[in-house]
């Protein structure tokens, strides 16, 4: 059950800020699915089966584990055999999910320029991190594939406080996600770092995971599930 809140957690987050997203009243409402404006194709909507195949495949250079289907599609996650510069493990989040009207929403990202579209796709993080004025927050299209292009967030946060006593508490974000859907699934790339050594300062954080190792290590992994999706 908590692997299901969090992949509808993450689900209407893109829901949310695709609903809201764009300066007119119908900036992408109108066509959810074919990516409003994109050259996206709809494709079928994959079976549970056709799901849990995708969730067999195997990444080179990458190990997977805590593969599970759910009522909206199915996750698994990749591990990559290689450390990032900064010594940590990478890991890719695989999300993939049955689309409709709602969930596979615009591929366009100006249909996300508003600041309320900006606003719900930050959610996604904690409210000091949302809320920190040196929070570094990248946006826009990526391309995944020769033939795939979808969108992206990248969020680097570092937030140290001190306490009466002198204590300090530190807290800090480094999350990459890339998302793409052909009309008829939803591939969902979360990509995150693991390490035993502690985040001491902004420095630290930045050589944890960078925007190029996670942007290659999202592109490793749907170079794979891409051209598996049902079209």
């Amino acid at each position: 059950m908590p692997k299901l809140l969090i992949v509808t957690a993450v689900l209407l987050a893109f829901v949310s800020a695709a609903c809201s997203g764009g300066g007119d009243d119908d900036a992408g409402a109108s066509t959810p699915q074919g990516g409003g404006g994109s050259s996206t194709q709809s494709a079928p909507t994959p079976s549970a089966t056709e799901i849990g195949e995708l969730l067999k495949l195997v990444v080179p250079g990458y190990a997977a584990s805590d593969s599970s289907l759910n009522l909206l599609g199915g996750a698994l996650t990749y591990t990559a055999d290689a450390k990032t510069a900064g010594g940590a493990s990478l890991l890719v989040r695989v999300q993939l999910a049955q689309c409709d009207a709602f969930i596979c929403g615009s591929l366009d990202p100006k249909a996300y320029e508003s600041a309320e579209a900006q606003r719900n796709l930050k959610s996604i993080l904690p409210s000091a991190h949302i809320e920190n004025p040196a929070l570094r927050w990248e946006f826009g299209a990526v391309q995944l594939s020769n033939t795939a292009k979808g969108l992206y967030y990248f969020a680097q946060s570092y937030v140290e406080t001190r306490g009466a006593d002198g204590s300090v508490s530190r807290s800090s974000a480094n999350s990459y996600r890339a998302w793409f859907h052909n009309g008829g699934t939803l591939v969902s790339l979360d990509v995150f770092s693991r390490s035993s050594d502690s985040i001491l300062s902004v420095a630290d954080l930045e050589k944890r995971m960078t925007k190029a190792e996670a942007e290659k290590a999202a592109r490793d992994v749907f170079a794979v599930i891409g051209p598996k999706l049902p079209k």
